[in-house]
């Protein structure tokens, strides 16, 4: 299992003053907690932990979280709090990693290939951008693509056609719908021009 380690610290102090002293430092005020373990405040390097969830895997990195004068364990991000303009974090939760035992995490949905129904005119709606999944640590895919060469014009991709990887469970609905390929839209005149086509042919019709 590939871990990226990260360097925390034991925090003592607590309350708003404390975690804008941390902040001010460069570090990020955070707890880590999981089954049978009391919660842990910690402090760690706020650069070094907006590199990881910057980076490919993001959220679902593996962290080896090396406390300081403490234990060594695994986690990952559980959540994170930023700041509404600067966007500077502001405090991070972690969640600690048993062994193997499943995680539930969010993995990025992507699509590959040009749906034939785009080449007919159509337009590719997708609806999802992460599908979230329950597998183990070891085994968290990167990214879910799927090619939607085959989608004609009204298609329907949904959860049950993905291929998704061994061990891997999507933990959505079968027939949730991730994208579609919706028919190519008429313009107002042509379809006005469809429409006085139409009835030109009818009156001929009715006078023949």
């Amino acid at each position: 299992m590939h871990t990226t380690t990260l360097k925390a610290t034991n925090r003592n102090d607590t309350g708003k003053g404390a975690a804008r002293r941390l902040r001010a430092d460069g570090k990020l005020p955070s707890i880590a907690y999981g089954k049978g373990h009391d919660a842990q405040p910690l402090s760690v390097d706020r650069a070094a932990l907006r590199g990881i969830l910057t980076s490919e895997r993001g959220r679902n990195h593996i962290i080896s979280l090396e406390v300081e004068g403490g234990e060594t364990y695994n986690v990952m991000v559980k959540d994170y709090l930023v700041h509404p303009v600067s966007r500077g974090l502001l405090h991070a939760d972690f969640v600690r990693i048993e062994g193997d035992s499943p995680v539930v995490c969010e993995i990025p949905f992507t699509t590959t290939g040009k749906a034939a129904g785009v080449q007919a005119g159509g337009t590719l709606l997708t609806n999802m951008r992460s599908i979230k999944v329950r597998t183990t640590p070891t085994n968290i895919p990167t990214v879910i693509e799927h090619d939607v060469s085959g989608l004609g014009v009204d298609d329907v991709l949904k959860v049950k056609d993905l291929a998704l990887p061994e061990g891997v469970q999507a933990l959505l609905p079968p027939d949730r719908k991730l994208a579609m390929v919706a028919p190519p839209r008429v313009s107002g005149k042509a379809q006005a021009g469809e429409e006085g086509a139409a009835a030109e042919g009818e009156e001929a019709a009715a006078e023949g």
